[in-house]
């Protein structure tokens, strides 16, 4: 991230605590629980920032972003391929719901249908 962006974000996010607002960048845990992915994500990037030593933070990449949301995006998948630009591709996956989660919902309500058939017999 370049100084001007870095000193961009710090000065609004100065501007908007003071008037009690939450705008402003994340800096991420690396240890703990990632932000939501919004689909502006593409602009800056300041929704969830990733800090580095001796540098200013970076942004998710889209390989990143697409591991957050649950994506095979492991290197011996080679059926999932980005195949869009960063841009289009933070959209994406700002605009995606997570996968697994998404898939152990369906799972569930499967069961409670599942359950509730056998009741009712």
């Amino acid at each position: 991230m370049s100084d001007k962006l870095w000193n961009f974000l710090q000065e609004y996010s100065k501007k908007h605590k003071l008037k009690g607002n939450g705008f402003g960048y994340g800096l991420t845990n690396l240890d703990g629980i990632s932000r939501t992915i919004s689909a502006r994500y593409y602009k800056d990037g300041s929704e969830i920032l990733i800090p580095q030593a001796n540098s200013n933070p970076r942004r998710l990449t889209p390989n990143e972003c697409a591991a957050l949301q649950g994506y095979p995006v492991n290197a011996g998948n080679k059926s999932f391929r980005i195949a869009v630009s960063d841009n289009q591709a933070y959209k994406q996956f700002g605009n995606s719901v997570v996968t697994p989660l998404i898939q152990a919902v369906g799972k569930e309500v499967a069961n409670v249908i599942t359950t509730h058939k056998k009741l009712s017999i």
